[in-house]
């Protein structure tokens, strides 16, 4: 079973290997939780509760998501926004596991011109897919699970479909607080296309390595992220140099922490180089590529934030929500 495993994932990082250049439906790959938006953006190796992490890897789900919901909502920049929810539900006890997630992005308003500039008008560009999830427990140890998602995107009365597909496993060790997640998102093909032209997947492959601790209320998150494609940098740095392949490493990686993983109350902390890289500026320390956030649980509920730094002209803010449904319509008791 192991080497199934390996052969599937060896097979995958192949065709996500090939896929370079400009893609279509980027939204895809955009961090819409705001846990996983404060611990540096890409962080999808948390074996806990949250819903939101089997977005992006399928095989995250576990007993603890058992009826869990996550909503999410992004002020992202230039008016953009984005919006994501999320479901899991365990099949009567048993290693099969479901989700069903929804996200939306919204681009705002902008103004119609015709070829010589004259303004005719507005129009809108929105984007939207819905999700299906599925993943076994095969052992005490190993979970794989896999995505099906329908993907629409729209630019004025442009429109463009897709079916897409994620396949990931997770290594989760519970005695030593480890969990390993691997997986491979959004490959697959279009359905319809823009101006009838064939256009590239965001195909992405991610790592991921969460470590919690017995005697200190701390998890640390490393996330190797975008693996199908070694250069993902700009070509150069801030002062106008060539980039190095050390920088073209770095850029891979995104850092998180959690203070408090098991409480009602949580603090978060993240930096993702990539865009820390790219967004600095020259003789200014603008904390481009940093990440703060915080949870509350009050009842059933749970309350997230998280701020993320881009450079001196803007942040973002995402709000997340999460609900446990397993226990809020559980039944009581009188004795």
């Amino acid at each position: 079973m192991h080497k199934f495993i390996l052969i599937i994932f060896i097979s995958l990082y192949t065709i996500a290997y090939s896929q370079t250049g400009q893609e279509i439906y980027t939204f895809m790959n955009m961090t819409v939780s705001a846990r996983q938006a404060a611990l540096g953006g890409n962080a999808n190796s948390s074996w806990d509760h949250d819903p939101n992490m089997a977005m992006f890897n399928p095989a995250m789900m576990n007993d603890k998501m058992q009826n869990q919901v996550g909503i999410n909502y992004s002020s992202y920049l230039a008016d953009v926004k984005l919006g994501a929810i999320s479901y899991v539900y365990n099949l009567k006890e048993s290693n099969h596991f479901f989700s069903i997630h929804g996200r939306y992005v919204d681009y705002g308003d902008f103004k119609a011109a015709d070829e010589v500039g004259n303004v005719t008008g507005k129009f809108t560009a929105k984007d939207a897919a819905v999700t299906l999830g599925y993943a076994y427990s095969i052992s005490d140890f190993f979970t794989v699970g896999g995505n099906l998602s329908y993907v629409t995107s729209k630019i004025e009365s442009y429109t463009s479909s897709a079916l897409l597909a994620d396949v990931g496993v997770v290594f989760h060790d519970i005695d030593y607080y480890t969990t390993v997640s691997a997986v491979v998102r959004n490959f697959g093909g279009q359905l319809t296309y823009y101006n009838d032209r064939r256009e590239k997947l965001p195909i992405q492959a991610n790592l991921g390595i969460s470590q919690r601790f017995e005697k200190l209320p701390v998890e640390l998150t490393l996330t190797l992220h975008d693996l199908q494609k070694f250069d993902i940098s700009s070509p150069v740095n801030k002062n106008g140099d060539k980039i190095s392949g050390g920088r073209k490493i770095i850029d891979h990686v995104s850092l998180g922490a959690e203070l408090f993983p098991e409480s009602g109350f949580n603090l978060r902390a993240g930096y993702n180089f990539k865009r820390g890289n790219e967004l600095a500026i020259q003789d200014q320390r603008s904390f481009a590529g940093l990440t703060l956030g915080f949870g509350v649980k009050i009842s059933y509920f749970r309350f997230d934030y998280a701020w993320g730094r881009y450079n001196a002209a803007g942040n973002t803010n995402t709000f997340g929500l999460r609900i446990d449904l397993e226990n809020m319509f559980a039944p009581r008791y009188d004795w």
